[in-house]
């Protein structure tokens, strides 16, 4: 039996098959780019290790790729066969995976939740658990999760810092944004390749409407952060998000340009963020030329691969926004057909498509073809339903910002005043969201409060 730095006991080869396993981890935690390289290490050195093959059908699960789960299953059908000499931990591990491939991702995460009870240093099972509740939007389960392994762990055990900011994350989804800032500025001080507590922290920030220290704090970390793969692009769009509550449209474009989107990508996360912040400008009505089209080419190729509706709706808004509705209704009727095929079955995301994705989707279909009351009429109910689809509050806002300007654009001005008026309370420091309020809050009749609105939106755009 071999053991790795944190003290777990592994069925391998030799030492050094462990510690290739600990290399790959240590990268995965730290959004680097050569996890998966590191991962063939690992199997050039013991090519039966059990947890080499559950950490290889985890990689390829994660994208939440058509084509990588193919090779996820086969990882897979590998570590059951080797199931036999192995640990309780690691069968349980092979369970997890079983339970992923069979689409049942909550009797996945418990049992890896089960497996930190008794393994609480297990930062394999920490991290996916981590990742996979914030993926269903289970943000009670991410925290606790979280809250459960934390006095197991401090800095005299190898990789504290991401457990912290891991910790940290889950209270800024739950709203608990103070200690998630402490922790999370914390665990980047350990470490800053840690650009997922760095990501926790730009999240607070943002929430905050403490634009300009959300900006400096990605420059900050921008030379370290840039080393950190795909991920990296995502603080830059979280970047440019304090530019688009700036107004500062053209700077909002360059970074599209350059920094998250400067050549198409398969990546999901690429994906998003392209889609969402287009979407964004889209609805500010500002002209984004045809950058519509290459996210749209990417996406064309998703219509009929059903893994993450977080990921759909991202497709469902370049196809529809590109002027493809064709494709664009295909995958709608993909949808409706997965979630129909899986209704009260054990594949999660079944009810999850039924509840959030395809309603979704049709308001995106509405919104392309300018029915404003139809995405009025769809996004009233699903705005309280899209908790499932996962990804963050920051995120899924692309989708509340739809609605309010289908209010606005269908001359609905009650709605549409009611609407601003919540928003501006949650985000009182958003000059673009003033500056709607003003606009309906004079559709209403209601000129002199239209003007403070209006006057509050130009004293932030001049502070």
């Amino acid at each position: 039996m071999y053991y790795d730095k944190r003290g777990l006991a592994f069925t391998a080869s030799s030492q050094a098959a462990v510690d290739a396993f600990d290399a790959s981890v240590d990268e995965f935690l730290a959004s680097g780019r050569d996890a998966g390289r590191l991962l063939k290490r690992v199997a050039e050195v013991d090519p039966d290790m059990i947890m080499g093959q559950c950490l290889r059908g985890y990689f390829f699960r994660l994208p939440a790729l058509a084509d990588l789960a193919v090779r996820s299953d086969a990882a897979l059908l590998k570590a059951q066969g080797l199931a036999a000499n192995a640990t309780e931990r690691e069968r349980m591990h092979v369970q997890a995976l079983a339970a992923w491939s069979a689409g049942d991702i909550r009797r996945m995460n418990a049992i890896w939740d089960a497996i930190l009870i008794d393994h609480p240093h297990d930062i394999l099972a920490l991290r996916i658990a981590h990742t996979m509740h914030f993926f269903l939007g289970d943000l009670a389960q991410m925290r606790d999760s979280m809250a459960r392994v934390m006095p197991r762990w401090d800095e005299s055990v190898p990789g504290y810092g991401y457990v912290l900011g891991c910790r940290a994350f889950s209270l800024e989804e739950n709203n608990d944004l103070g200690p998630a800032e402490t922790m999370g500025k914390r665990a980047v001080e350990i470490n800053e390749n840690d650009v997922w507590a760095g990501h926790c922290v730009a999240h607070v920030l943002e929430a905050q409407g403490r634009r300009r220290e959300g900006i400096e704090w990605i420059d900050g970390h921008e030379d370290a952060w840039r080393k950190r793969g795909v991920f990296a692009q995502h603080m830059w769009w979280h970047r440019a998000l304090h530019y688009l509550e700036f107004e500062q449209y053209d700077a909002v474009l360059r970074a599209y340009d350059r920094e998250f989107w400067p050549e198409p990508s398969e990546d999901n996360i690429a994906i998003g963020n392209a889609s969402s912040m287009l979407m964004r400008l889209d609805i500010l009505g500002i002209d984004v030329g045809d950058r519509w089209e290459s996210v749209a080419e990417i996406c064309a190729g998703r219509i009929d691969a059903r893994l993450r509706a977080f990921n759909d709706l991202h497709f469902m808004m370049a196809l529809t926004m590109a002027g493809r509705r064709d494709e664009a209704k295909q995958m709608l009727d993909s949808m409706r057909e997965f979630a129909n095929a899986h209704a009260g079955g054990t594949v999660t995301m079944g009810a999850t498509y039924r509840d959030a994705g395809v309603p979704v989707a049709e308001a995106i279909l509405a919104h392309g073809a300018k029915d404003h009351a139809r995405v009025v009429e769809i996004m009233m109910q699903a705005r309280y339903r899209m908790l499932p689809l996962g990804g963050s509050w920051a995120q899924r806002d692309v989708w509340d910002r739809m609605l309010i300007n289908a209010a606005l654009k269908d001359g609905q001005h009650g709605l549409a005043r009611a609407l601003l008026a919540e928003r501006t309370d949650m985000a009182p420091t958003s000059a673009p969201s003033w500056s709607m309020y003003a606009q309906a809050l004079d559709d209403c009749g209601e000129a002199q409060a239209g003007d403070a609105a209006r006057a509050k939106a130009a004293a932030l755009l001049a502070a």
